[in-house]
């Protein structure tokens, strides 16, 4: 693609995603322009259109530079099988509760340690309990559920 062209999708970025301007200096823009230049014009940009239309992050170059003589369908499908994964992962986070550190048998220095440093990384959480164990944690939750709902229903 033409330099111009290059300059045009950074810029397509800049206005879909304000804080891309804000972090974007003159280096990383040409570097950006380097690599663009080596890429199918009209390919990249309509996988930018797709990114910008579905992602709520500014892309990165992998995102939407496709090669010249690539293969845009293979290269949707791909940004699309990523979005699934995406999704997957979003899904199966959706419930995680991350651990009560008050609650945990550590020393106090420990536990005011944990407080400051902790991350607001979520993972996967792994049940140790058994299917019947599980079934019934459920039902007691049902049962606090409609004790709530019942007096809620009643204090109005």
């Amino acid at each position: 693609m033409e330099l111009m062209q290059a300059f045009e999708l950074i810029e397509m970025i800049s206005s879909a995603y304000i804080n891309f301007k804000k972090t974007s200096d003159e280096k990383t823009l040409r570097l950006w322009s380097d690599f663009l230049v080596d890429a199918d014009y009209e390919k990249s940009k309509a996988a930018l259109k797709q990114h910008i239309k579905t992602k709520k992050f500014a892309p990165s170059l992998a995102d939407f530079s496709i090669p010249i003589n690539a293969d845009l369908e293979n290269s949707q499908a791909e940004m699309k099988a990523w979005e699934i994964i995406e999704q997957s992962v979003a899904q199966e986070m959706q419930n995680y509760v991350p651990p009560d550190v008050d609650k945990m048998p550590i020393s106090e220095e420990l536990k005011k340690y944990l407080k400051a440093n902790r991350r607001e990384v979520k993972t996967p959480f792994q049940s140790t309990l058994t299917p019947q164990q599980e079934q019934e944690r459920k039902e007691l939750l049902q049962k606090q559920i409609d004790e709530l709902a019942r007096r809620e229903g009643g204090c109005s």
